[in-house]
């Protein structure tokens, strides 16, 4: 059962919907809505299938949306002493106690069943179910109420899909106690700190102990029932969970084995010892695999020592060299904490939920944000094929934002006066402008030249570009033609002349330089740029390969694609069907006129075709020409054309021209795409002499339970860029290809690589393929796979031997 959006009133912050309120309608307000004082609309926030992203300034009421979806989900947690209390609503005089009110829009899955004992909800696929306040229970199946009995909604509840709630200020700890571990209860002196502390206490004191200091002593042995001991013992026996979770639920090590460790170290037994903890090590590597999520090390190793009391948890490097937690950013241990509460709780429940993280970003950098960002995206969907759940989060983090998927963003924002919680819903089809705010920091769509670069020459380019591939991906559901956006950043240079400095900066001057790709305009100063980038910077030398400068003309020419007729593509915005260009300038125009008060009929689609001879082909000057003649005074800005662009397709996929938009910028996009991959897979190359066996070595610790299909091909594309030259290259590179077409990897059909076991080993083949080969050379004749032998006698038979039993003294 999917959670499609939850609705809100009177709870804190979230008044009611004044939007939709004082909006003009068409039809009469849903009864289900109106109360005894009138019509308060439900503040209404959609959530997405798999993933949802609240964002919004400080008590915009991000915090309260997921109390708000529990107390819908359960029933719990609705009082009193929550009623927005600048509510009309509120106060003290009325007799009928107000509460909160709370609602949720669910789906059932295509595999799901009806709801039986449901009646109220016979043949229904898609309900909400409404909690309000005092009042009892209700749902609503396409816009009319239905009762509730009480035995059908105990029903309902129980089907409900249930909770969890990520402990985000919660690490993994130093150390941990072996004796609990091996199922004796938590005691005082099991902490080492404590311990220490009572031994020094010890020798301080002399051989006759005074009966004050015996008290003293005493302490160390019991928990006192202060509050803040109590607050202490209870993060020490959430701390000792979380580590027991790490062992036991997430690396499998059975109990068992902490109580032969317990009594190794009593006996002295060290060789025992040594063997128990490497097999706890092993089993850690084995079953959790960081190494994968981990981005800042991928070399490092999480593992435990047998102290005198305690297991410690330690950092093994690229090096060798170990450090504690303490020696390490705090940044890991929160991580691994999230990681392993994420990992341990699908282990021991294993079935679809609804995970509510809020604001997980706190003791994170940005790359772990990032890294962070991606566990939460495997534990929405798994790649082992489990069934997959929902994730709500609350940041005030960019980093914790996919940029390929603004359709998952749902802004908050803090409404004048008495209105309350409002929800942004443009915030996707405006490109991240309303997140400026609600972050606190300057949101743009590139900040920063980043790991992997595509170099463009203004706003525009890398508004279309990454819009167009955002629209892709949800439309096509297909990760195939599109950028990640988390990982290529596209570089707005401000115009042709600015890219070769700024392919420089990125790649000139250090021994490290990230992939780029430049993509020119195919005018004037396009190919201007394009020479200078060709000759290299003052010393001549090149910074960036022929191969990887496009110039928009020349890749519009062997694209094979058909363009708008009378259109000589130049510029990225010659590209765009006529047809969408027209309706975006008149939704352009819209933004400062009536256009109900305008004479629309001399702004057409033939009008600017009509002026492409005169203006040579350019699509954009036969637009502006057309429009100013249509609408003498008016102009046309091109940034904002090329929003429209992006909203028109959004709001109607199917608008005339949105295919063959879709299929030019899906070209464009994927070819750009393979260029700074290529790019991206040079410069390791260069980096390092044995690519291929890193490659290999990678994907082996890094997929063990299964690969998306975008990620199969980025590792195929790795292997086939690292084989260099060698006798076995054709042949490796012909498997790879055929794993391609075995397991279907161009495919959109599913995200996931069907046969995981067979593709791995396949792959993993690879790298025995010369041994193999020198072994089978030795049992060949290869000078008779050259030589005529057809002349040759036939060869004796020989009887076969007889087989001798291993015991047989001929033998």
């Amino acid at each position: 059962m999917l959670l499609e959006g939850v609705y809100v009133r009177f709870f804190r912050s979230f008044n009611y919907d004044y939007e939709l309120k004082f909006r003009k309608r068409q039809s009469a307000p849903p009864e289900w809505e109106v109360t005894r004082a009138g019509w308060f609309p439900f503040i209404r926030v959609d959530l997405e299938p798999r993933m949802t992203a609240v964002v919004g300034a400080n008590e915009a009421g991000k915090s309260q949306l997921l109390l708000a979806i529990k107390a819908a989900l359960t029933g719990r947690g609705i009082e009193r002493k929550d009623f927005c209390r600048y509510s009309a609503l509120y106060s003290v005089q009325d007799d009928v106690p107000r509460l909160p009110e709370f609602g949720l829009e669910l789906s059932l899955d295509s595999e799901e069943d009806q709801l039986s004992g449901v009646p109220e909800l016979a043949d229904a696929r898609q309900f909400s179910l409404f909690r309000p306040g005092a009042d009892h229970p209700f749902v609503v199946v396409e816009g009319v109420r239905r009762e509730l009995a009480e035995d059908s909604l105990e029903i309902l509840t129980a089907a409900l899909p249930k909770f969890h709630e990520l402990k985000t200020s919660l690490a993994i700890p130093d150390s941990v106690s072996i004796r609990a571990l091996a199922g004796e209860p938590l005691h005082p002196l099991q902490s080492r700190g404590r311990r220490l502390a009572f031994l020094e206490a010890i020798r301080a004191v002399g051989s006759i102990v005074e009966p004050e200091t015996a008290r003293d002593l005493d302490s160390f042995l019991v928990n006192t029932e202060d509050e803040a001991n109590r607050d202490v013992l209870e993060r020490q026996a959430a701390e000792f969970e979380l580590a027991r979770q790490l062992l036991v639920d997430a690396a499998k090590i059975k109990p068992a084995h902490f109580v032969e460790l317990r009594d190794a170290i009593a006996s002295g037994q060290e060789g025992q010892v040594e063997a128990v903890v490497g097999g706890m090590n092993a089993a850690i590597k084995e079953n959790l695999n960081i190494q994968r999520w981990w981005s800042q090390d991928r070399d490092f190793d999480l593992r435990v020592e047998a102290r005198e009391q305690e297991l410690a948890f330690t950092i093994q490097d690229r090096t060798g060299s170990k450090y504690s937690f303490g020696e390490r950013s705090q940044g890991l241990r929160f991580f691994l904490s999230y990681f392993i509460q994420l990992h341990a709780h699908r282990i021991r429940h294993g079935k679809p939920d609804v995970l509510l993280l809020d604001e997980p970003d706190a003791f994170l950098s940005s790359v772990g944000q990032q890294d962070l960002l991606r566990v939460l995206k495997g534990y929405a969907l798994p790649e082992d094929g489990s069934p997959p759940s929902q994730v709500v989060y609350v940041t005030h983090s960019p980093f914790l934002i996919d940029k390929n998927a603004p359709h998952l963003i749902r802004v908050l924002d803090k409404g004048s006066e008495d209105e309350g919680t409002r929800v942004v819903h443009d915030a996707a089809n405006n490109r991240y402008e309303p997140l400026r705010s609600s972050l606190g920091a300057y949101m743009a769509e590139t900040a920063f030249i980043g790991g992997s670069n595509l170099f463009v020459e203004g706003p525009v380019d890398q508004l279309l570009i990454a819009g167009l591939s955002t629209h892709i991906a949800k439309v096509d559901a297909s990760a195939v033609r599109v950028l990640d956006l988390n990982e290529v950043t596209v570089v707005a240079a401000g115009g042709a002349d600015g890219i070769p400095y700024l392919v420089y900066l990125a790649r000139g001057r250090d021994a490290v330089k990230p992939p780029c790709v430049a993509l020119l305009d195919g005018d004037k100063a396009g190919i201007e740029a394009e020479r200078v980038l060709r000759r290299g910077e003052a010393r001549r030398k090149r910074i960036l390969q022929d191969k990887f400068i496009v110039r928009l003309d020349q890749w519009a020419e062997a694209s094979g694609l058909s363009f708008d007729q009378g259109v000589a593509v130049r510029e990225i915005e010659d590209t765009i069907p006529i047809s969408i260009l027209q309706r975006a300038a008149l939704n352009y125009l819209s933004r400062f006129q009536d256009l109900h008060a305008i004479d629309l009929t001399g702004f057409t689609v033939e009008s600017i075709q009509g002026q492409l001879e005169q203006q040579d082909g350019r699509l954009w000057e036969a637009l502006v020409a057309a429009f100013v003649s249509a609408f003498p005074g008016e102009h046309l800005e091109k940034v904002g054309v090329a929003r429209e662009v992006l909203n028109l397709i959004d709001l109607n996929p199917d608008f005339p021209g949105s295919q063959e938009l879709r299929d030019r910028f899906g070209s464009l996009i994927e070819h750009l795409l393979m260029l700074l991959e290529t790019a991206f897979d040079e410069e390791a190359r260069s980096r390092s002499e044995d690519r291929f066996a890193r490659a290999l070595s990678s994907f082996e610790t890094t997929y063990t339970n299964g690969i998306t299909k975008y990620d199969a091909r980025r590792v195929v594309r790795e292997l086939d860029t690292s084989l260099g030259e060698g006798p076995h290259t054709d042949q490796a590179r012909s498997v790879l290809q055929r794993l391609k077409r075995d397991h279907d990897l161009e495919s959109a059909t599913s995200p996931l690589v069907p046969r995981f076991d067979d593709f791995k080993n396949e792959v993993l083949a690879l790298g025995r393929m010369e041994r193999i080969s020198y072994q089978d050379d030795a049992r060949m004749d290869p000078a008779g796979q050259i030589l005529d032998v057809s002349d040759e006698p036939p060869r004796q038979k020989r009887a076969p031997k007889k087989r001798l039993a291993r015991n047989d003294p001929t033998a």
